[in-house]
């Protein structure tokens, strides 16, 4: 990682102060032979890459008043993916194991999506295909190369750890204000923003609901993990740090975390530690009493005005599943119409945003794109499910708690459009991937 940031370092400064060529030689030669080593690295174990990501992926939000290569993720996915096929046997899966059945779902959705996207063209099915289905070669990458169970164990320590850090920053946020972020070079436009008068923190990501959605999947994941041996240094501290993370969940003002993080806690508690449950009732209790306590924060959280303004969009443009029963075309929505309305120059405001996946799906790619979606869910979190009962230890745990954040993600997608929110996207398909690699299945 040290290595890779001094390479990112050397970029940097060619790409901001555009310096000569007597300049140039020695930024090559500080950045190359470590690009080389960090590549090297990467082929004798692909799995690095994952971790690497799984790092630094919520930090790219920095973007903003950082400046760096804003495709890095994108580079990383692909040379991992590139590296699975270059790594020794011992780094690669055996050959002949049986696929997990979202596999089976994400791929006839993916067939679809083309068949879509050949239909509106190279330019909008292209980006609309990158948009949805990017993050799948993640998975495609840890399913050729697994991680081990101490790889395993890093990637939740890697997540306990990030999430922590992020909530602090998210808290520091709400403390320092909007002027103070601003005058950091955030921007009203895309992060800065407020609810009722109160800024709604966004921590290292460019929004409030990445990051609100990411300290959700940190708690589904570790509080499992954690409750496994409470004993172990690492687990005692993060279970010490669940209130910091909630408090940077409260910073973030964002109810949509909140309802699925209810829904993953109630599987947790249902399935694998009844004591979640007993902690869940009363957590709800302190909230009702805090938000009575609190007066005018209340009226933020309780305030049922965004509701209502998508049910406004879904109504007025429910008829367009009536008349495109196929679908409008991939990318006709969402980020990927925002893009490609950024790129021509038109209004952004004549972009439609479902705030659903599954309404977005429906108009995209119609109604058997819907059921293949609801498909992808249901045997998402039906494998996830089941390696979690077969599973012992760590792994189980890592298994409820991956059950519990597909569960999770099909609740907050009736509200937002889940898999259009960087990184859950990228998260999504990477725990899915590794609880899949970690179920010892007949070939």
């Amino acid at each position: 990682m040290l290595a890779l940031a001094a390479a990112n370092v050397a970029v940097v400064a060619l790409v901001i102060r555009r310096p000569g060529w007597a300049a140039l030689a020695p930024a090559t030669l500080v950045a190359v032979p470590v690009l080389v080593w960090c590549g090297v690295k990467l082929v004798e174990r692909p799995q690095r890459g994952v971790l690497l990501l799984a790092a630094l992926i919520p930090f790219d939000g920095l973007h903003e008043i950082v400046a760096y290569p804003s495709g890095w993720k994108e580079a990383v996915v692909l040379a991992t993916l590139a590296a699975t096929f270059l790594a020794p046997p011992a780094a690669r899966a055996a050959s002949g194991r049986r696929l997990p059945g979202w596999a089976i779902a994400i791929g006839a959705l993916f067939a679809l999506g083309v068949v879509s996207a050949v239909g509106v063209g190279a330019d909008q099915g292209l980006l609309g295909l990158r948009v949805v289905f990017f993050y799948v070669l993640l998975a495609l990458a840890i399913w050729r190369c697994p991680l081990d169970a101490r790889e395993r164990d890093h990637l939740v320590t890697i997540l306990m750890v990030v999430g922590v850090i992020t909530a602090v920053i998210g808290i520091v946020q709400q403390v320092a204000g909007e002027t103070r972020l601003v005058d950091l070079g955030y921007s009203y436009e895309r992060s800065v923003r407020t609810a009722g008068g109160y800024l709604r923190a966004f921590s290292t990501f460019f929004t409030n609901f990445p990051f609100a959605l990411y300290l959700m999947l940190v708690l589904l994941v570790g509080i499992p993990s954690g409750l496994v041996d409470v004993r172990r240094p690492r687990n005692r501290l993060f279970l010490y740090s669940v209130p910091v993370i909630i408090g940077g969940l409260v910073a973030s003002i964002t109810r949509a975390a909140w309802i699925g993080l209810a829904v993953g806690l109630v599987y947790i508690g249902l399935t694998r530690f009844r004591s979640v449950l007993v902690v869940l009732g009363h957590g709800v209790v302190w909230l009702a009493v805090a938000l009575i306590v609190a007066g005018g924060i209340s009226g933020v959280f309780l305030s049922g005005e965004s509701l209502q303004e998508r049910f406004e969009i879904w109504d007025e443009n429910v008829t367009q599943i009536a008349r495109h029963p196929l679908g409008q075309g991939i990318g006709s929505t969402g980020s990927a119409a925002d893009k490609l309305t950024e790129q021509s120059g038109e209004k952004k405001t004549d972009v439609l945003q479902p705030d659903n996946y599954y309404f977005k799906t429906t108009l995209e790619l119609g109604v058997l794109g819907l059921w293949l979606l609801l498909l992808l869910f249901v045997t998402a979190f039906s494998s996830v499910h089941n390696a979690a009962r077969s599973l012992r230890g760590y792994d189980a745990a890592l298994a409820t708690g991956v059950a519990a954040s597909v569960l999770a993600a099909a609740t907050v997608s009736l509200v937002a459009t889940y898999f259009e929110v960087f990184p859950m996207d990228a998260y999504f398909w990477m725990l899915l991937a590794v609880v899949a690699t970690c179920v010892p299945e007949s070939r």
